[in-house]
């Protein structure tokens, strides 16, 4: 029995105070480590104002009844892939990927809004179709519905995106009780559409592979046109001439799972293919560097370098607010972005950090409270791929610096700068708080 006192919580205190934490903790990074960027007003004026609306847009989840997202998941998502099509003809480019639109006063990156989009939506057609992770063609059906959001992704081109949203898609595919099998099929598939890719990466770092043929064939295939029709023809009329040659002798493999085996096969093929293509110059330098950043210190490797420094320089107590050196002095790129967390080290030292990683453990343990509260199947789906895509942001972020992912445009919610994940994680804390807020609902 749930007591009086229960019934008048509606909202979630802790988890709220976190998101607090964290963000003091970021706008106080931003403002010393853009101390010397000429632009700074226009940072701290954005930030400030991303603030306030995300403030408003958290309020105002709170209030909605989350199942009004579930009633209209499609058209948001709909919605979501309008925004990432009309951004390739209007967007602006910024650091290598067209991925933002131009306003008077600030940018929006579309992309964040789309995906909490997205997570909407397959949260909504999991809870209306249980049974549609059970079986191959569900899985095919939905795969087939999330597609067009990866392309788009893929197209302006923002491969840390992608990334990132395999989070919360795996984690909600995983609570939902997919097949293991189709996991280990999902993996495959990624696996062989980055083998393209990861070659062209070797020849970017040593281009005397492509004296070994098994290496040239594979580069060879890498295009689009005439030698792309011919693999795939290969690669069909192949493996139904070993099958049948293997099915004579002892039958073991049904024609319909060769017919899926070869499809994912020429899939990966296909996608690996596109994802090369879309590939920049300093998305190849990045990679470089996380393989051995001290081949190129003044170049590729610079990033990662300095921002370790930072992070390590700190010591225990940190130089103290507005008085880290690397950040400061513009040693460390990107530092109130992306490795807004080498600041937070080398300013706040070892206690600094302390407290982010537990603010985020924190809000992580929240989820997975209101995950358990939820009244809705729908509710604790998205609860889920919330917790996954925050696990994600942590993960990826922290780990390139330590040198665990490559260096990647992944911001740190409620710290890094940039308003539209702001925005959007703060529309994230409000749904959260909305399925909190009704966990004790009658009716």
């Amino acid at each position: 029995m749930i007591s009086s006192l229960d019934r008048k919580v509606r909202f979630d205190w802790v988890l709220f105070i976190s998101v607090c934490i964290l963000l003091i903790v970021g706008t106080l990074a931003i403002y010393s480590s853009t101390s010397m960027l000429p632009f700074r007003e226009r940072i701290i004026r954005t930030h400030f104002i991303a603030i306030i609306i995300g403030f408003f847009s958290m309020f105002f989840m709170w209030i909605l009844d989350y199942q009004i997202l579930d009633e209209y998941s499609g058209r948001i998502y709909f919605f979501s892939l309008l925004l990432l099509l009309l951004v390739l003809f209007f967007g602006v480019v910024d650091k290598g990927s067209r991925s933002w639109f131009r306003l008077p006063f600030f940018s929006i990156q579309p992309s964040e809004i789309a995906r909490l989009g997205l997570i909407i939506y397959v949260a909504s057609y999991i809870s209306r179709n249980p049974n549609s992770v059970s079986d191959i063609e569900g899985i095919i059906k939905l795969f087939i519905q999330i597609s067009p959001f990866f392309i788009l992704m893929i197209k302006q081109p923002d491969f840390s995106g992608v990334l990132i949203t395999f989070f919360p898609l795996f984690v909600i595919l995983f609570v939902a009780g997919i097949n293991m099998v189709y996991i280990y099929i999902i993996l495959a598939y990624i696996f062989l559409s980055g083998i393209i890719p990861f070659v062209n990466v070797l020849f970017y770092i040593n281009p005397d592979l492509m004296n070994i043929s098994i290496f040239e064939l594979i580069y060879n295939i890498s295009f689009w046109g005439y030698s792309s029709l011919i693999t795939l023809l290969i690669i069909w009329i192949g493996g139904f001439v070993l099958w049948y040659f293997i099915n004579k002798l002892n039958p073991l493999i049904k024609w319909i799972y060769l017919v899926v085996i070869l499809s994912i096969i020429s899939l990966s093929y296909i996608s690996g293919v596109f994802i090369k293509n879309q590939i920049k110059d300093y998305q190849y330098k990045r990679i470089v560097s996380f393989i051995n950043p001290y081949s190129d210190p003044r170049g590729a490797g610079y990033n990662i370098i300095q921002a370790r420094i930072a992070l390590g320089s700190g010591g225990i107590g940190g130089k103290g607010i507005f008085s880290g050196t690397q950040s400061r002095l513009g040693f460390v790129p990107e530092r109130h972005t992306d490795f807004i967390f080498s600041v937070v080290g080398e300013e706040m030292g070892i206690i600094g950090s302390f407290l982010v990683i537990v603010a985020y453990l924190v809000i992580l343990n929240r989820i997975k409270t209101i995950i358990f509260l939820s009244r809705s199947s729908f509710g604790y789906y998205l609860c889920c791929g919330f917790a996954g895509l925050f696990m994600g942001y942590f993960f990826i972020n922290i780990g390139m610096i330590l040198g665990f992912f490559p260096v990647a445009g992944v911001p740190l919610p409620f710290v890094s700068y940039g308003g539209s994940n702001l925005v959007s994680s703060f529309m994230i804390v409000g749904i959260l708080n909305s399925i909190y807020a009704r966990r004790l609902a009658i009716g």
